[in-house]
């Protein structure tokens, strides 16, 4: 005979929430703040001009505070790096689930990075600044604009006799679409010739595409199809 099981007992047991400890969420606002305050500090004034005081009395944090999150100016300036700049390259490179045309993924990650420019500023000019350091090639947007360069030249979708070259050339390109879409925002900035974002970034992903190989009329194509539809991470220090 199985006994009966009270109706209390049988329900399922709902665990309440965890809150952080004060001290845990302290230090990790603390550490938002920082990141970014360096993120705002190092868009227009690049690693080099901005230092590590700076960085705190912007984040209205303690100077001693600094070392309990980062060990440099260039540790926090490598933390920005992977998660402003490089969760948004790997968010990216997932094109290539989608399209399998070299040009067509070099052509929607270009509308991408132009667009998230011109809708969020800092980002951009951050991108900029960071993208000229002698190790763009290898961290961030730079490494995988190398690689995909690289891909279609392997696949025969692109000429290319010099690729060092053409990845300063198409990434040159890229950060001065950067750079024109942010500065858009500045105060004393005057009016220019470039047109909406939409279609600069459409118009910078043809002229990429020629440089490396197309034609113009397919380049024009091809930068004028439909973007995939992708889930880009937001700029987690954006309101910070």
């Amino acid at each position: 005979m199985n006994a009966k099981v009270p109706a209390e007992l049988a329900a399922p047991v709902s665990v309440p929430e965890t809150k952080a400890p004060r001290g845990a969420r302290r230090k990790r606002d603390t550490r938002a703040k920082l990141l970014g305050a360096a993120l705002h500090l190092m868009a227009y004034r690049g690693v080099a001009g901005v230092r590590i005081n700076e960085i705190t009395e912007q984040a209205d944090v303690g100077f001693g505070s600094f070392y309990n999150h980062f060990e440099s100016k260039e540790a926090i300036y490598a933390t920005l790096i992977d998660e402003v700049i490089g969760h948004f390259a790997v968010a990216l490179d997932k094109l290539g689930e989608q399209l399998n045309d070299p040009a067509e993924k070099i052509a929607a990650s270009t509308r991408y990075t132009l667009l998230r420019g011109q809708a969020d500023p800092v980002w951009g000019r951050f991108v900029f600044q960071t993208n000229f350091s002698r190790d763009s090639m290898s961290h961030g947007l730079g490494r995988y604009l190398l690689q995909d360069i690289g891909s279609g030249v392997s696949a025969g979708r692109f000429t290319v006799a010099d690729l060092p070259s053409v990845y300063i050339a198409v990434g040159s390109t890229i950060l001065g679409g950067l750079a024109a879409l942010s500065d858009r925002t500045l105060p004393d900035h005057e009016p220019d010739i470039l047109g909406d974002a939409q279609g600069l970034s459409v118009r910078i992903a043809a002229i990429l595409l020629t440089i490396l190989g197309l034609s113009t009329q397919e380049a024009q194509e091809i930068a004028n199809r439909p973007l995939p539809q992708i889930e880009l991470p937001a700029n987690p220090f954006a309101q910070v």
